[in-house]
């Protein structure tokens, strides 16, 4: 359950980007609220600003107009304060690297120390430790990519279409992986996926983005009962609230 303390606070967010053709409005005046210990997803199609106010977010662009703070200070210092790690669908792995040299990377940036073991452990790939990224299945090249992400003990985790480009199967696998580790651990996620059936067995809420410019059409409280597994899928409550995202979705089109 969620401490009720807001993670991460976005308050009138608005961004464009500029180019030859003129420029592109890409969010418009978003509010968001994060509580700390939430699993929130961002749906919506292509285009909608998913993933710039993700950026925003992790201290990765400046926007134009508005205010971000995740856990009471700006972006760029939380990331200096190594307050969130970040996973995006491309793993990012350093082909000459071992998975534990990858994973011990920003470590030895930083200087900081971290049971590097353990943490491979805790993703599921603790006897890969030697191998490297050449040796490894997508999933396993994720599973590596969120040890990375923790290595720091983030308490807010941002996480852009991770699982985006697996197959199904695999996605499967690692979502499930993914929920294990925050129902043990119960730090911040905010996860973009387009997928609405991922984001309703994930998240304790889903908020729905129109399309361009980016602007939220709804929140939507995820009530049904965690521990989750697959099975939960199969279920009229389930059902129901994948039908409900979609028909917001079909409105705005």
């Amino acid at each position: 359950m969620s401490t009720g303390a807001a993670a991460i606070e976005v308050r009138g967010l608005a961004h464009r980007y500029h180019g030859a053709e003129g420029a592109l409005q890409a969010l418009d005046r978003i509010d968001l609220s994060v509580a700390d210990g939430e699993f929130v997803s961002l749906v919506g199609p292509s285009g909608c600003g998913k993933t710039t106010l993700l950026r925003a977010i992790g201290g990765l662009l400046r926007v134009e107009t508005g205010e971000v703070q995740v856990l009471g200070v700006d972006p760029e210092e939380a990331q200096q304060r190594r307050l969130f790690g970040l996973v995006s669908q491309e793993p990012g792995l350093l082909p000459w690297r071992s998975v534990e040299a990858n994973v011990r990377l920003p470590l030895e940036v930083t200087g900081a120390a971290a049971d590097v073991r353990a943490l491979l452990t805790r993703v599921g790939i603790g006897e890969f430790a030697r191998y490297a990224p050449r040796q490894l299945s997508g999933g396993m090249r994720q599973r590596v990519a969120l040890a990375r992400a923790l290595v720091h003990g983030p308490r807010v985790l941002l996480m852009d279409e991770p699982f985006g480009a697996l197959d199904e199967l695999s996605r499967e696998a690692m979502r499930l992986e993914l929920l294990r580790l925050w129902e043990s651990e119960r730090i911040t996620v905010l996860f973009v996926t387009h997928s609405i059936r991922e984001a309703v067995l994930l998240s304790d809420r889903v908020v729905v983005m129109a399309p361009r410019p980016g602007r939220i059409l709804d929140d939507l409280r995820v009530p049904l009962p965690r521990p989750r597994t697959d099975a939960l899928e199969e279920t009229p409550e389930f059902a129901a609230l994948v039908t409900r995202i979609r028909a917001v979705l079909r409105e705005a089109q």
